[in-house]
């Protein structure tokens, strides 16, 4: 078991448009403020920020400043609700607003109510609104329909948002919404060599950035916990129908963005509206259409469904919203590997073949080029023609001969095509209610189960008969709730919840080593089966060195923070608690493996092989 604690915390001073304040004054407050600040902070881990605020400047048509006038922003999809007054400056700030759509409405005694419609809000993000309200009657209103400036003055992280519309528009193979992420400077895919090597367990690696390794990207749901502490990358994959959008927070991330070098990911999933909406979708692809590769003779088997559908809209309007969604994956891929592997004649121990034409062949049964001819030199003798009599082989060795298949193509190539199967369930269910117009309470819980079958393991023997299969369970809990102590102080509390379980090269080929002749048992019951073999220019067989491996995490977050307007001042102060349990168990060679290259007996591993 493993805990793990960090301490982080941040504070923000926006500074005053003119300089005409009481320095002294100011920095008292400061020096008191900082103090409260400092306390709170130490508590570690931060809170990650999901929402957004909208700011700017209300004056009349010469200019000046309007004081005391109401601010109210609506959102247009839930009817939410939050106010603020103009400051003696003008200027007022509404705090942790969900992303989506507003309507904005001003209004002050001896001016005409002001209304903008238009407004988006993305996460992490501050939209600038400056209103020019014009004389009149209060009864009379000008209605504006605009985008606002998106603009964070006190913040120097690079990133960029990808809106829902670009999430289910563009082409993405296999609906994986990290593809999107590759738009952004400084981020790049997996290099080929490694994500092949790594197989499924550098499956939720979706990307490097700026030169950090793909383990160092930290990934978010709602500003919760969606990070393997095992194997990095992402647990859960929303569908794209799921997602309202995501930001990939590339540098130099605000401190409530901790435990990664690389980037932060943070994914805001759709929640219900006073709107029913829904959608299915079936995404098939089939093998009628393909192509035969190079390495192959037909087209290789390929069955692909993905599958699912998403529904949300009110249980009461203005008040309780709701939000679920299904996925299922079929996958059943052929794949065609070309493998070397012992001829018929050496299988009866015939080498012959090594001693060509061009050698000069063999002169009183020996080869005329002494690099191809069969010599032990453990036993200081050649073999005649190359003959390795099989009288004199290792009862090991021949038992294991089994395993090699017979060559189907040319004298030395085995090629088959088989057959992976993947098959994944997930769905979500999210929950928001008003509880008051001053409390939001977000409830969200996830939940993903998958299983794979691999006949040619990553790292594994090269020819059927040696297949090991792949389980995942993941489940997220997430509560969250937000309140307005009043239009200058907002609390966000969350608590989330992360379980994954991952069992990765399990066995399936259960031959024991002693029923193959060797006097040892296993280290480990859940890894027996045959001992890994590799012959130096040969096919290797039996099962991988290493595995199966089985990890079970377990992680506990609780965070909190509180926003702040003081006066000309906004603070931001906040931070959490995490409890991270991981238990993993490895098997290493716990079946024991066997090299062999050629020698003693030169120049063939196979024949070594045989002697044993």
């Amino acid at each position: 078991m493993r805990t793990k604690l960090s301490c982080r915390g941040r504070l923000v001073l926006l500074a005053p448009k003119n300089s005409n304040f009481n320095l002294a004054g100011e920095l008292m407050t400061w020096v008191r403020n900082l103090i409260l600040a400092v306390v709170l902070a130490c508590i570690p881990v931060s809170a990650q920020q999901i929402a957004g605020n909208i700011r700017g400047t209300v004056s009349d048509p010469s200019d000046a400043v309007v004081q005391n006038a109401g601010v109210t922003a609506r959102q247009i999809e839930t009817g939410l609700t939050r106010s603020a007054t103009t400051d003696r400056s003008g200027n007022y700030l509404l705090l942790e607003l969900p992303v989506g759509h507003y309507r904005l409405e001003v209004s002050a005694s001896g001016f005409q109510k002001y209304l903008r419609e238009g407004i988006s809000l993305d996460v992490n993000e501050t939209a600038t609104v400056s209103v020019h309200l014009a004389v009149g009657s209060e009864q009379e209103q000008v209605q504006v329909e605009a985008d606002a400036d998106l603009i964070q003055p006190t913040v120097t992280s690079l990133g960029q948002v990808v809106h829902e519309r670009e999430v289910l528009d563009l082409p993405l193979n296999g609906r994986n919404f990290t593809q999107l992420g590759l738009l952004q400077p400084g981020v790049v895919p997996l290099t080929p060599g490694l994500a092949e090597a790594g197989g499924s367990l550098r499956d939720g690696q979706a990307y490097a950035v700026n030169g950090q390794r793909p383990e160092s990207n930290n990934f978010l749901i709602d500003g919760a916990n969606n990070f393997n502490g095992v194997d990095g990358g992402f647990v859960l994959k929303p569908p794209v129908d799921a997602i309202a959008e995501f930001r990939i927070l590339t540098h130099n991330a605000n401190a409530e963005f901790g435990n990664s070098l690389g980037s932060t990911t943070n994914i805001i999933s759709r929640s219900g509206s006073n709107q029913i909406h829904g959608a299915l979708w079936e995404f098939l692809r089939n093998d009628v259409l393909d192509a035969t590769r190079f390495a192959a003779n037909t087209v290789e088997p390929l069955k692909q469904n993905q599958f699912g559908g998403t529904i949300g809209g009110p249980i009461r309007r203005d008040k309780t919203f709701i939000f679920g969604f299904y996925e299922g994956f079929r996958n059943r891929q052929g794949e065609t590997d070309p493998s070397t592997v012992p001829s018929l004649a050496q299988r009866q121990g015939d080498f012959s073949a090594l001693c060509t034409a061009q050698d000069g062949g063999f002169v009183g049964g020996f080869c005329q080029n002494p690099n191809h001819q069969l010599f032990n030199v453990f036993l200081n003798q050649p073999y005649s023609n190359n003959q390795f009599p099989l009288a004199s082989a290792n009862p090991l060795s021949l038992n294991l001969l089994q395993f090699f298949p017979l060559p189907n193509s040319g004298t030395n190539v085995f090629t088959s095509t088989q057959v992976v199967r993947q098959g994944t369930n997930q769905f979500d269910l999210r929950l928001d209610h008003y509880l008051a117009a001053s409390d939001i309470l977000n409830l969200r819980y996830a939940f993903s189960d998958g299983s794979q079958f691999n006949p040619i393991p990553t790292s594994g023997a090269s020819v059927p008969g040696f297949p090991v299969g792949q389980e995942q369970r993941a489940q997220d809990f997430v509560a969250q709730e937000t309140h307005t102590f009043s239009p200058s102080m907002i609390g966000v509390l969350r608590f989330s919840y992360l379980r994954n379980k991952f069992l990765y090269g399990e066995r399936t080929n259960r031959t024991t080593p002693a029923s193959l002749g060797f006097q040892y048992q296993p280290s480990l019951d859940l890894a027996i089966g045959p001992p890994f073999i590799q012959v130096n220019g040969y096919t290797t067989i039996g099962d991988p060195i290493t595995g199966p491996r089985n990890s079970y995490e377990n992680a506990y977050d609780y965070s909190g923070s509180l926003n702040w307007v003081h006066g000309r001042h906004q603070l931001k102060f906040g931070g959490g608690y995490q409890h991270l349990q991981v238990n993993v168990l490895q098997g290493i060679a716990t079946n024991g493996f066997f090299v062999f290259v050629p020698f003693p007996v030169v120049p063939d591993a196979f024949a070594t092989f045989l002697f044993g």
